[in-house]
């Protein structure tokens, strides 16, 4: 009998995103996996000038808004999740950590009013309307298109890879997996997705996968975790 194709872990954000969580993996874990990075969506700056003269304080929603804003210079951010509150440091800004999820941080914001007014430096497709939710409970909060997430077509690399044995697939964004599933349809049988969130697995209900893992909470260490285990588990003889 010829022996088992290794395993693949598909990886289909954007190019950037996709090799800093490939080199965030444990060496051990990913040893019997075969990597293959296809971006479903590429970041593309939009120009946009930012003015903090009059400003509170800045809400950052993803690691992508903080490298497209200015320097913090010291001034407050309000952030989801603990990688993009450590972008935020690093770029100067007092940031805290408002929650994992767009939901979490108006809740935390609406029971400990800050200043305002507040700028939310994010791509253009977001979720949770953050700003209007937030101008409507007394904290007047404007959005700013920093960058473009532009869907890309699957590669044949990575319709091969789904085709081709068991594959791993991690999704983050609801955008995504619905993109996914679009390209994908038919090729998802050997799929063993891992879901950052109900919103994310929801537009795989339809499909024939072989395996749907959804994450506890939206937090990168779970993700970490759920692909690592899915790479020794699927490497088992």
């Amino acid at each position: 009998r010829p022996p088992m194709a290794p395993p693949i872990l598909l990886l289909t954000r954007p190019l950037e995103s996709a090799h800093a969580f490939a080199a965030s993996l444990d060496p051990a874990a990913l040893a019997g996996v075969r990597v293959v990075i296809a971006p479903l969506m590429g970041i593309v700056g939009t120009g946009a000038s930012v003015d903090l003269t009059d400003v509170h304080g800045v809400i950052f929603t993803s690691a992508n808004g903080v490298l497209h804003a200015p320097d913090g210079a010291g001034r407050h951010a309000y952030c989801v999740g603990a990688k993009t509150t450590q972008c935020a440091l690093a770029r100067g800004w007092r940031a805290q950590q408002r929650g994992d999820t767009a939901r979490e941080l108006v809740y935390s914001l609406q029971s400990d009013l800050p200043d305002a007014p507040l700028l939310h430096l994010a791509g253009e497709h977001t979720r949770g309307d953050i700003a209007s939710r937030l101008t409507a409970a007394g904290i007047r909060t404007d959005h700013i298109s920093l960058y473009a997430q532009t869907l890309l077509s699957l590669e044949p690399q990575a319709l091969a890879a789904l085709d081709g044995g068991p594959c791993i697939v991690p999704v983050f964004s609801p955008r995504s997996a619905a993109h996914l599933v679009r390209e994908a349809t038919g090729h998802l049988a050997q799929a063993h997705v891992v879901a950052l969130s109900d919103a994310v697995a929801t537009p795989f209900c339809q499909e024939n996968i072989a395996r749907m893992v959804e994450l506890p909470a939206p937090q990168t260490i779970y993700m970490r975790k759920a692909v690592e285990n899915l790479c020794r588990t699927l490497c088992l003889p």
